[in-house]
């Protein structure tokens, strides 16, 4: 049981989570902690774009000023990225 187990950790391990804000200018990467990964009520892989924000010591605030026009939830197993969920943020009110 315990061989088993190790394995279970192993593969969970090769998947990692991150967002990608896209700005004018440049790429900003924010590593997100598997514990900050969760499934949302639509069963999709989800998680809060604030919080990840916060743990990488920046805010929205910072978000605004990097003049961000993209923000890509990705989803990486085994050196394969998989964009889980995309949102533009070049909305004009």
């Amino acid at each position: 049981m315990a061989q088993r187990n190790s394995f279970k950790n192993q593969v969970e391990d090769t998947t990692q989570y991150e967002y990608v804000v896209e700005c004018v200018d440049k790429q900003v990467h924010l590593l997100v902690e598997a514990r900050d990964v969760f499934h949302n009520a639509d069963n999709e892989i989800d998680c809060p774009l604030d919080v990840v924000l916060r743990k990488n010591k920046y805010s929205f605030q910072d978000l605004m000023s990097w003049d961000a026009r993209e923000v890509k939830f990705i989803q990486i197993v085994d050196g394969e990225e998989t964009i889980l969920n995309s949102v533009s943020l070049n909305v004009n009110l």
